[in-house]
């Protein structure tokens, strides 16, 4: 029996991981908080060895230090009825705030000054410097102002830039605007922000 002859046999490629690229442009976004969790974590620990360290000496009878723990203990439970009480609601509240710094910053992102761009291929990202000053140079063309009579600057959703022209000079807002606009949507960044184009009321005066 003859061998079957060889064939061609298309294979797929693998498209590409988004999970990946997903993964990659949050962490490039967003601040680390590791720092935050070390914190806390130092915290708890110090706090365990604290109490593992007073249990001990309490059930062998010792003092730590030459202080007695069930001394303080009973110390710390009559004290707040012979404290005032703005000093225990202070104290409290001061704790409280603490404790929900370290949660709040434990839980919720802090974003970088940093943009994404979409991409097949490629996780992209852009800091929101150079966006703020690609948006201006646009400006500036659309314009014909000086190079530093335009000032972009980038926030979460939208765009500012601020147009400051010499006094007693006419500029086409409209056409600064179209033209900010025009440099967004070929950027597409993501999240999507809006472009507002003013023009600061007090002319330069040029020496």
């Amino acid at each position: 029996m003859s061998a079957a002859a060889p064939r061609d046999v298309d294979v797929p490629r693998a498209a590409p991981d988004d999970r990946v690229h997903r993964r990659v442009l949050r962490r490039e976004t967003t601040a680390s908080r590791s720092g935050t969790v070390v914190v806390a974590m130092l915290l708890v620990v110090l706090l365990a060895a604290v109490v593992v360290i007073a249990a001990s000496a309490v059930l062998l009878g010792q003092g730590v230090l030459g202080v007695d723990p069930r001394a303080v203990v009973d110390a710390a439970a009559r004290a707040p009825g012979g404290l005032d009480t703005t000093v225990v609601v202070t104290v409290g509240a001061v704790v409280a705030v603490l404790g929900l710094t370290l949660l709040l910053r434990g839980l919720l992102p802090k974003r970088l000054p940093r943009h994404t761009m979409p991409s097949e291929r490629l996780a992209v990202i852009v800091d929101d410097e150079v966006l703020a000053s690609a948006v201006a140079r646009a400006a500036r063309s659309a314009t014909r102002l000086e190079p530093d009579a335009a000032v972009g600057t980038v926030g979460r959703r939208t765009v500012d830039v601020v147009l400051r022209p010499a006094a007693g000079v006419d500029v086409p807002v409209l056409d600064a605007t179209d033209a900010v606009q025009r440099e967004l949507d070929a950027v597409a960044a993501q999240p999507t922000v809006t472009a507002h184009v003013r023009v600061q009321p007090t002319g330069r005066v040029d020496g």
